[in-house]
C-alpha cells in the first residue's frame, strides 16, 4: 500500500500575545496561539493528518514577528495562497508573513542557528495607550550606560540558572549569548523615548530574558551590582536580588536558520 504524499512547508508568523496563554498548545486553555493556527491548518487539510510546530514557545502575553513553524499537509497548496488563505481565516493579532516549500526532513528547532529576542521598554511615565500592550512602562530611571556595561558580561557562554525557572524536563542551563545590547529606537513616531533589550543567542531557557531584563533594571537602579551579576553567571547561584521582567515587553524577532 502506498504511503500518501505529504508537503512541507517552512512558515514565518507574527502575533500579539496579550490576549493568549502563549504558543503552545493546550487542552485546558483554547486561547493559545497553535491552537487557532492549528484549527485554520485543520481547515486546509480537509481534516486529514497534518502537523503544526513551532520552533519557539513563547510564554503568555509575550509577542513574535518573527516565529517559525513547519507545517506538513495532506496536500499540495502553493505557498502564497497558503499565507492568504490562512491569514484570511486567523485572527487580526496572528498573520503569516511568508510560506515556503521546504525538505522534509526539516527539523525547526535542531536546525535553528540562534535566536534574537527584544524586551522593549520606556521610562517616561506619560504612557502611551498605542502600545501600552507590548511596551513596558518602567517606574524609575535608569542608568542606561552601566546597563550596557552589564551587557558586555552576559555574552558567551556562561551558566544561567540564575537566570531561569527550571521546566519539568530541566536542560542543560548553559547558554551561549551572541549579542546583548539597551539600545534606543529609532522606528516609532511617538513622543516617549524607547529602549530595549536586545538579545541574541544559539538558545534561551525558561523565562531566561525576562530575568535578563529584570537584573539590568536592578542594575541601572544600583540594586544590584555588575560583580553580583558576574557571581551568578560563575556560580551558577543567585547573588543579589532576582527580578523577572513582565511579559508584555517581550519580543520574538528572529530565529535564524
Amino acid at each position: 500500500m502506498e504511503t500518501a504524499p505529504k508537503f512541507t512547508y517552512k512558515l514565518k508568523i507574527s502575533y500579539k500575545g496579550t490576549h493568549y496563554y502563549g504558543w503552545q498548545f493546550q487542552t485546558t486553555h483554547a486561547e493559545t496561539v497553535q491552537n487557532h493556527v492549528q484549527k485554520v491548518v485543520s481547515d486546509i487539510a480537509k481534516h486529514k493528518d497534518f502537523q503544526v510546530i513551532g520552533a519557539s514557545r513563547t510564554d503568555a502575553g509575550v509577542h513574535a514577528s518573527g516565529q517559525v513553524l513547519k507545517v506538513v499537509l495532506p496536500r499540495e497548496v502553493k505557498p502564497e495562497n497558503l499565507t492568504r488563505g490562512m491569514n484570511s481565516k486567523l485572527p487580526d493579532d496572528i498573520k503569516v508573513i511568508s510560506s515556503e516549500f521546504i525538505h522534509e526532513d526539516f527539523n525547526v528547532n535542531r536546525d535553528c542557528k540562534n535566536k534574537e529576542y527584544h524586551y522593549y521598554f520606556t521610562i517616561d511615565q506619560n504612557e502611551n495607550a498605542a502600545f501600552s500592550e507590548t511596551i513596558y512602562t518602567f517606574p524609575e530611571e535608569l542608568d542606561l550606560d552601566k546597563m550596557n556595561q552589564a551587557c558586555l558580561k552576559l555574552m558567551g557562554m556562561h551558566n544561567f540558572t540564575s537566570f531561569c525557572s527550571p521546566g519539568p524536563n530541566p536542560a542543560s542551563p548553559y547558554r551561549e549569548l551572541l549579542k546583548c545590547s539597551i539600545e534606543k529606537t529609532s522606528f516609532l513616531t511617538f513622543e516617549n523615548e524607547i529602549y530595549f533589550l536586545k538579545v541574541q543567542g544559539t538558545g534561551f531557557l525558561r523565562y531566561m530574558v525576562r530575568y535578563l531584563m529584570g537584573a539590568l533594571w536592578d542594575i541601572g537602579m544600583g540594586r544590584l551590582s555588575i560583580e553580583e551579576l558576574d557571581l551568578s553567571l560563575s556560580s551558577g547561584k543567585i547573588h543579589g536580588i532576582r527580578t523577572k521582567a513582565p511579559s508584555r515587553g517581550l519580543h520574538l524577532i528572529n530565529i535564524e536558520y
